[in-house]
């Protein structure tokens, strides 16, 4: 229960009007609010939740934050109002004073690239061991992340956090809010350049998340990545590390590969060992499933629930996942996102699975590269050209370059995606491998839709 003294109070607001003392919820979504919740109208590029206050108060009988400068809603708006500078930071607010009241082991990830997978299955390998909540798909923002927290019941044993960013301090906004005990990095590579600048800015960004964890918690080191390896952590934390090409704390060996079907791997676990079966594509989630395994030993999951559990889990849809489609040929469908490092994967991942076939890249642009865009999308090219793939087939004008960086007759170019298609459609056939993968403006998954 929320009361309205104590919301005004922790979000430095003021009571404007009270006819409603308390509420059941916090809610931010006019069409989905019940009775008895209070309404927090948030804002955007492109939406004003103010513009439903109104209709907030109606399915709920409550009441609503409101910003200071809006007296034309909040004093024509019916129920209880509280007066804020911004609604938006109340949110953020309104979550930091929950957490405060919440018990049981915080646990934080983030990184380039990974951060999802790793946090699935690591929900995957705790099960119903333990009483646990996380944010679910990938609602890793601030509005996400505030809004899993807001929604905790009681004191779970673990609450399990995807934290995700685009902007400078984003990471350590999220990470005060969580204010977790165990906190893991997957990686730092370039990624959200227009608000993170450079390699860097994205380092020095994820690695605010440690920074932030709290005193006595335990940070976990990608001892693989150039960028996270030397770190060394204040001396109020503990540090483990994990690799699979340097000695680590926590390892991984490959002990069969299994082509479509992923790997039989080796887990070295604090000096345990477990053998297990992992059914996911390319050595790039091996690190995701390491990090995992790391994170739900240290958290108490035992060796012989990691080794059952870790064969069952499947990617979610547009990471990497292989589909069989109705005509023999099979689709990875990599079409959630796209930035250098997880391109550089995909293409060695897609070149090294066996094939009775042709193996086909079906490729759009990526986003939020800033000024370095056209120079990473012509290293794109250079790898693709030294590449074994039979087929390139690239979207988007950002992939010009890429094109003509390749420079032979494997690679074609498109403005538009139904020519694209149509094309395709010409060369694709039973035994083919096709990877489809670009950012998300691109529509990709509409092009995995049309294949499957």
């Amino acid at each position: 229960m929320w009361r309205a003294d104590a919301i005004a109070s922790a979000i430095n607001g003021s009571l404007f009007r009270v006819d409603k003392e308390s509420f059941s919820a916090i809610s931010t979504d006019s069409r989905t609010i019940r009775a008895g919740e209070l309404f927090v109208p948030l804002k955007g590029p492109n939406f004003d939740g103010h513009l439903f206050v109104e209709a907030a108060y109606a399915a709920s009988g409550g009441g609503s934050l409101c910003d200071r400068t809006r007296p034309e809603v909040f004093e024509r708006a019916p129920g209880t109002l509280i007066l804020v500078d911004d609604t938006n930071q109340a949110l953020l607010d309104l979550a930091a004073f929950k957490r405060r009241e919440i018990g049981g082991t915080f646990v934080a990830i983030t990184g380039s690239n990974g951060k999802t997978t790793t946090k699935e299955l690591l929900v995957h390998l705790v099960g119903d061991l333990f009483p646990l909540v996380f944010n679910e798909k990938n609602y890793n923002n601030q509005v996400g992340v505030a809004k899993t927290m807001l929604a905790i019941e009681e004191s779970p044993k673990y609450s399990v956090f995807e934290l995700g960013t685009n902007h400078k301090g984003e990471i350590g906004t999220l990470s005060r809010m969580v204010r977790p005990h165990m906190s893991l990095i997957t990686n730092v590579n370039p990624s959200h350049l227009e608000g993170l600048s450079d390699l860097s800015g994205v380092r020095q960004e994820k690695l605010s998340l440690f920074e932030t964890t709290e005193a006595g918690g335990r940070v976990f080191i990608n001892a693989d990545d150039p960028s996270l390896a030397s770190y060394r952590p204040r001396a109020d934390l503990t540090a483990a590390t994990f690799g699979i090409r340097e000695e680590a704390d926590f390892m991984l060996r490959v002990t069969r590969e299994l082509g479509i079907e992923g790997f039989d791997v080796t887990l070295l676990l604090s000096g345990a060992e477990v053998r297990t079966r992992v059914a996911l594509l390319g050595r790039h989630n091996l690190s995701n499933v390491l990090a995992a395994s790391a994170l739900a030993y240290s958290m108490g999951v035992p060796l012989s629930r990691i080794a059952e559990a870790m064969p069952e889990f499947r990617p979610y849809k547009g990471r990497f996942e292989p589909i069989e489609s109705r005509k023999g040929f099979v689709v990875i469908d990599d079409a959630y996102n796209a930035n250098p490092a997880s391109m550089q994967w995909a293409i060695d991942t897609l070149s090294a699975l066996p094939c009775a076939g042709k193996r086909i890249a079906v490729l759009g642009g990526m986003r939020e590269l800033g000024e370095r865009k056209a120079e990473y999308h012509r290293e794109l090219g250079k790898a693709l050209k030294q590449s074994p793939l039979s087929l390139i087939l690239l979207l988007g004008e950002d992939t010009r370059v890429t094109f003509d960086e390749i420079g032979n007759g494997r690679a074609s170019h498109f403005k538009d995606k139904a020519l694209l298609m149509d094309f395709l459609s010409g060369k694709i056939s039973k035994g083919d491998i096709v990877l489809v993968k670009g950012s998300r403006a691109f529509g990709m998954d509409e092009i995995v839709e049309a294949l499957t």
